[in-house]
């Protein structure tokens, strides 16, 4: 096991992409299980704070430690086992998105849940509940999650698996063995029951839920993991995407009002992610793709073949619909081949990239929204962002996930008192969709930066609910403190 604790070394394990700036006294990087359970034993001993950081593409710091050790988990980063006949793959926790893509594509399978960033490690993209433009139709990282392996404050490893072991009437109890080891569970759920939209606020709970669910998206504050099993799918025969161009942004909002449509009917052709683009961001790709025709707004479509004679019927059927809404072949971008396919993908992902160098740039924290809402509520909330941000007067732009009414409406502060006045617009758009019976937070988790939105969409009460079940499965609660949870309740 490397262990450092010079602070020069320990400094790039101090940040994610939320500019949130941590410390710590000691760095751990393990290889192996038996080094992590003897390390958090030491640490639970001593009562010393533990982070675990992954691949640090968050947005909420739940990586930045602000005291005690840092636990990387960056030599876990071995896929373990492809089961082509079970659809399985068995990898460690430091694996990358990217990585681990490319080894299933070779026996023919994917993970169609596809988190936004391939540099995520597995392990990261489980404790947040990580999801992307994808999960429109596939869904977040939950539903493909069969088994974990997690160390406990006690020092000891246990696999969890899919299926064995549910809750009643709100509470868990019973005994998790494996091999000489056991361990007793014994606990109430908090009294909340989790949106049904896309969310990734605070703990998990649904009534007799699976007890491997409260681990996804636990940000590190229950347990580390070391080994995650996953569902895989098949291949499918092709795909194209397409980025259409609109000079409205009321035509734009129809477009996927079809789509979304489509979804509603069962359709096989409606695609597996739609994303949207408003006028500022496309302002600030322009810089980078010069040809890009002028528009108010886009929205981009990835649409699956499932059979090689589908591909002519699916492009005509897409062109006559853009064509009803008021946009024309002539502004939009088809890909077909990988490599026109991965171009229009990195216009998708370059937005991001720049919101974050430019924060950067002015030294600023990321002041944004991860908020979700449901299907009935998207046009208040859309027409809300678009009022506020006007009236702010500071530069801002809105993009995402659409298909989920899931947009990333993002503040580009220039000084600390342009910071300051977006942190209270971006309070104002908490409370709007808790008032829609939105979520917080639908994909990045809550962190460090998030808790005062948490203590919007759920009571005191509720917090404390969580505080305890934080204290009966890490009774020494040292692991991602002031994770979800203030320290404070603990």
């Amino acid at each position: 096991m490397i262990i450092k604790k010079d602070k020069t070394e320990i400094q790039p394990y101090l940040e994610d992409t939320s500019n949130l700036a941590g410390k710590a006294s000691i760095l751990y990087i393990p290889s192996t299980s038996k080094e992590v359970c003897s390390l958090v034993k030491d640490c639970a001993s001593k009562k010393m704070p533990l982070t675990i950081a992954a691949g640090g593409t968050g947005t909420t710091g739940a990586r930045v430690p602000l005291e005690g050790a840092v636990l990387s988990i960056e030599k876990f980063d071995k896929v373990l086992d492809i089961d082509t006949a079970n659809n399985t793959v068995k990898v460690q926790s430091g694996v990358t998105l990217a990585d681990l893509e490319k080894k299933l594509n070779r026996s023919g399978l994917t993970l169609r849940a596809q988190p936004t960033e391939p540099l995520a490690f597995v392990g990261g993209v489980v404790s947040t509940c990580a999801s992307g433009p994808r999960s429109f139709k596939y869904d977040s990282i939950r539903r493909y999650v069969r088994s974990l392996k997690v160390v406990f404050s006690c020092g000891n490893e246990f696999v969890i698996e899919r299926g064995k072991y549910f809750s009643k009437d709100g509470q868990f109890d019973f005994v998790l063995k494996q091999n000489k080891l056991k361990k007793e569970f014994k606990f109430n759920l908090p009294s909340y029951i989790s949106p049904k939209i896309k969310s990734s606020a605070g703990y998990f709970v649904e009534k007799d839920m699976d007890f491997v669910d409260l681990f996804i998206g636990q940000e590190g504050t229950l347990g580390v993991i070391t080994e995650v099993e996953f569902f895989v799918q098949p291949l499918v025969y092709d795909m194209f995407n397409a980025i259409v161009f609109f000079s409205r942004d009321e035509d734009a909002l129809n477009f996927v009002n079809h789509i979304k449509t489509l979804r509603k009917s069962g359709s096989y052709s409606y695609p597996c992610s739609v994303e949207f683009f408003d006028r500022n961001s496309l302002r600030l790709l322009k810089e980078f793709y010069p040809s890009m025709p002028f528009a108010n707004a886009a929205v981009y479509f990835e649409q699956e073949i499932e059979d090689k004679h589908k591909m002519g019927s699916l492009l005509d059927y897409w062109c006559e619909v853009i064509e009803k809404n008021n946009s024309s072949i002539d502004n939009c971008w088809f890909a077909e081949t990988k490599k026109t396919i991965e171009s229009l993908s990195e216009f998708r992902h370059k937005l991001p990239q720049q919101i974050n160098e430019i924060l950067r740039s002015n030294k600023q924290i990321k002041v944004a929204t991860d908020i979700a809402v449901p299907d009935e509520s998207f046009r208040k909330m859309y027409d809300f962002y678009k009022k506020e941000g006007l009236k702010s007067g500071i530069e801002y732009l809105n993009f995402g996930h659409i298909g989920q009414n899931h947009l990333h409406f993002n503040f580009l502060p220039k000084n600390e008192e342009e910071s300051f006045k977006a942190k209270g617009y971006v309070m104002e758009f908490i409370h709007k969709a808790v008032s829609l019976k939105g979520t917080i937070s639908a994909e990045h988790g809550i962190g460090k930066i998030k808790k005062p939105y948490l203590e919007i969409m759920y009571d005191k009460k509720h917090l404390k609910e969580m505080a305890a079940l934080k204290k009966v499965i890490d009774p020494h609660c040292i692991f991602g403190l002031d994770n979800i949870i203030s320290k404070e309740l603990l």
